[in-house]
Order: C-alpha cells, then sequence, then structure tokens
C-alpha cells in the first residue's frame, strides 16, 4: 500500500489508511462495506512473521524497535451498530495476529456497543483510551422476522446465543464479572470512564491531554 495512501471512495467515517483503521462512523453497511473490503486487503498483504507474543514488561505502546512486528493501528470514536459488520473487523484483525501483527486499539472519544466490543480485542498491552474518552456497554436491539408462532422460540434462541458471544468477548478480553456486565447493560446504566475502563481492564493506557501516559497501578 503506497505511503500516505488513504482509500476512502464512499467519504465515510470508516476507513482505512496505510496501516491505520479509522472507525468513526456507525458499523453500517453503507459506512463499512468499503472498509471491510480495504481491511482485507491490507491484511493479506501483511509480511508473516512469528506469532507475537505479548510483552508485559511494555514501557509504552508506542515504543518500536527493529524487532517490532507490524502494527494496525485502529481508532476508534463510534456508537456501535451491526453486530455482523463487527465481528467481520474483529475476524480479519484476528488473520492479522495470526499473521504476528500487533492490533493497536485507541478510543478517542465513545467506544459504545460495537466500539467497545472492536477496542477491547486489541493486542493486551495495546489497548488505549483518551482520558476523556469512554466505553458504553450496550447489547442493543435485535431485528428478527418470525412468520410463524414456531419461529417465536427459534428466534429467543438466536438472541440469546449472540447476546452470550457477546458476553463472553468481555469476559475473555477484561476483568469484567457477569455480575458486572448484567449490571452495566440494565437500565442504560453501561457508561465506564477511562480510570473504569483501566481498572477494569478494557484497556491498558490512558494518554492525558498533557501527552502523559498512564498505565493500570499508576495515577
Amino acid at each position: 500500500m503506497a505511503q500516505g495512501k488513504i482509500i476512502n471512495a464512499s467519504n465515510s467515517g470508516n476507513y482505512v489508511s496505510d496501516n491505520k483503521v479509522f472507525i468513526l462512523d456507525d458499523f453500517l453497511s453503507k459506512t463499512s462495506n468499503e472498509l471491510i473490503g480495504n481491511l482485507s486487503d491490507m491484511v493479506f498483504s501483511l509480511p508473516q512473521t512469528s506469532l507475537y507474543q505479548t510483552d508485559t514488561q511494555i514501557i509504552s505502546p508506542y515504543d518500536i524497535t527493529n524487532d517490532t512486528p507490524p502494527i494496525i493501528d485502529v481508532f476508534i470514536n463510534s456508537a456501535g451498530g451491526d453486530g455482523k459488520i463487527l465481528d467481520s473487523i474483529v475476524a480479519l484483525l484476528g488473520i492479522a495476529k495470526s499473521r504476528g501483527a500487533i492490533i493497536r486499539t485507541t478510543v478517542l472519544g465513545r467506544a459504545a456497543s460495537c466500539g467497545s466490543l472492536l477496542a477491547i480485542t486489541g493486542t493486551p498491552g495495546y489497548r488505549i483510551m483518551y482520558s476523556q474518552s469512554y466505553h458504553f456497554i450496550h447489547f442493543g436491539t435485535h431485528n428478527t422476522r418470525i412468520q410463524k408462532e414456531e419461529e417465536i422460540e427459534l428466534a429467543a434462541k438466536y438472541i440469546k446465543k449472540t447476546t452470550d458471544n457477546k458476553f463472553n468477548m468481555y469476559l475473555e478480553h477484561t476483568y469484567l464479572t457477569q455480575k458486572d456486565l448484567k449490571k452495566l447493560q440494565s437500565n442504560e446504566m453501561g457508561y465506564l470512564s477511562a480510570q473504569d475502563c483501566l481498572n477494569k481492564g478494557l484497556c491498558d493506557w490512558i494518554i492525558t491531554d498533557f501527552g502523559k501516559i498512564i498505565r493500570r497501578g499508576q495515577r
């Protein structure tokens, strides 16, 4: 991919520029289909390197050495949207991880619903938030086309399965518990500040207005 090239023919807020992915819009087909295609091209053009092993001694998420594997930066300021589009993006970034790449996520403003789930799936040690940004945990609504009475039970099973999948992503990538998640998703109480996210393992670093980088356990 040419240096400095921005691929955004649809002029959407979700686009690719070099090894950077910008999610600045909702996860909707009209703003994400081009992104998914371009992200696929980026991922499969990455050099195949050894699978990255997370370094617990990272001094800064911006430390770069000659031995550092390829980095894909994902910048997020999104209210969420279609979970299937999220699944496609996470799957492609998973392929990038399997090829040895680091996925460095940065929440610029809000990471709500699908935006939150995308942010937490970055490479451990490389998940960043701006001090005034936040996560909003919300599992959304489900549109099911029920034409027959017997389809109600099938629809209920589908909704439960998709909700369980989202629960499992938080349980796998953060310190949130089932109890935490049920409380956060009830009565629209899912707001988590950057500091809350740091404490609960939704991010690894906070960057302040003054450029100070804080990791868990620091102030």
